[in-house]
């Protein structure tokens, strides 16, 4: 869901929401049957020793992806108009500083991608409106922005958004790896935030918080765009490198992300993995595994809906189901003791869900039948094991446990729940 583009004289006005419904509720999960055997947590990666804070990067793939220096000229100009709200308001919003380019006449296409890239890149500036206008005279181009806030407005949002992020950078540390950093950052914005249906359901889009960091982070509600500028800006202030993708997934438009783990990049949608259940479907995955369900937008095509260059996303290292969910190669004693174990560390830490994956030389659709849903409830058995060696006010709760399979993948991903006291 995107506004279209307004074009009136020498004003543009470019739109950059994009709205997505949510998938089907049998997307996510099927209820355990109350019998024996369903839960699984994927064990989370936990950090080594504390060390020092991150040190933050600037994201600037799409900076690099413009076509020519005059466009990055631009662009560094109207990032430093981009603090600079003055008190005039108009239809658009707050005027802000306009930024222009001495004798150099941009074509309206370099113009739009130039104002994209800005705000792909920087998800910080989260109070800076979807419309800009811009004209061309004999001295140069001029791009206006707007704000959706007043000055003082923006400061008191920026303070609140601050401390948001100050509290989950607080638990991220330059000890941890960078695919430790990213399941951090992931679980911390999946516990703040849930899909906004009203923001959704709005063809007006007359609410901006969801299509932001801000909502996402602050507000704890928002649409794909919020949810993938969070996962972005968490990103960008762990030290990852990330981008936004367009495209369509699922009968509407949609947006997520792609992050650099290690060196080699990698699809990462939190938006479908943060329903009603937490999976992993759609952590680190490759090209060949989005395009089962996603459709990735062109490149250099209209500008309210292409993608500057892509990286390839070939590399399932970093993959979520292969490295980090419990390895399940046979139904056996030893697979039980590995569940049971990541089971009571998952509660320990009181974690909302565990992962298994099953190796591809087992059959995945008989094996989640033995697992959850045939005698002798082999995960039930798990569970039991683990409660054994839990405190009363940290024991699973089997029965109240959901699961969602990912066959693509051979995944699995496990609500936990706790009995209670």
């Amino acid at each position: 869901m995107k506004k279209p583009m307004r074009l009136a004289a020498l004003a543009l006005a470019l739109s950059l929401l994009s709205g997505c419904t949510l998938p089907s509720k049998d997307f996510f999960s099927w209820k355990i049957e109350p019998a024996s055997s369903a839960a699984v947590s994927s064990a989370a990666v936990k950090a080594g020793p504390k060390a020092s804070a991150c040190t933050a990067v600037e994201q600037r793939s799409d900076y690099k992806s413009l076509p020519s220096d005059q466009c990055r000229r631009l662009y560094e100009k109207l990032l430093d108009c981009a603090q600079d709200i003055t008190d005039n308001k108009d239809e658009n919003g707050y005027l802000m500083k306009t930024a222009s380019l001495l004798t150099v006449k941009l074509s309206d296409d370099e113009t739009r991608r130039t104002v994209m890239a800005l705000l792909n890149d920087n998800p910080q500036l989260f109070w800076i409106s979807n419309q800009y206008t811009y004209s061309f005279s004999l001295t140069g181009t001029t791009v206006q922005l707007f704000s959706r806030v007043s000055s003082q407005e923006r400061e008191a949002l920026q303070k609140k958004l601050d401390s948001v992020t100050d509290t989950i950078l607080s638990k991220v540390s330059s000890a941890d790896s960078e695919l430790e950093r990213e399941i951090k950052l992931f679980n911390a914005l999946a516990d703040r935030c849930t899909y906004d249906d009203a923001a959704f359901a709005d063809k007006q889009q007359t609410n901006w918080q969801p299509y932001t960091a801000y909502g996402a982070l602050v507000t704890g509600k928002a649409v794909c765009d919020g949810y993938s500028r969070a996962m972005q800006l968490l990103c960008s202030k762990a030290g990852l490198q990330s981008r936004l993708v367009n495209g369509n997934s699922k009968g509407a438009s949609h947006i997520w992300n792609l992050i650099s783990i290690d060196g080699k990049w990698y699809h990462f949608d939190a938006t479908w993995m943060d329903g009603s259940l937490r999976t992993y479907d759609y952590f680190n995955v490759t090209d060949a595994v989005i395009k089962r369900d996603h459709t990735i937008s062109p490149q250099n095509g209209d500008a309210a809906d292409c993608n500057f260059a892509l990286p390839a996303a070939s590399s399932d290292n970093a993959n979520y189901y292969k490295k980090c969910a419990v390895q399940v190669a046979a139904l056996d004693s030893a697979a039980r003791a590995r569940i049971a174990e990541a089971l009571v560390q998952a509660a320990q830490e009181k974690e909302v869900s565990l992962a298994l994956h099953i190796d591809e030389k087992l059959e995945f659709g008989s094996t989640v039948q033995q697992l959850f849903n045939g005698g002798p409830y082999f995960f039930q058995s798990c569970v039991q094991d683990a409660n054994g060696s839990l405190p009363a006010g940290k024991k699973l709760s089997y029965t109240a446990m959901q699961y969602s399979t990912c066959a693509a993948q051979n995944g699995i991903s496990i609500q936990l729940a706790y009995a209670s006291k």
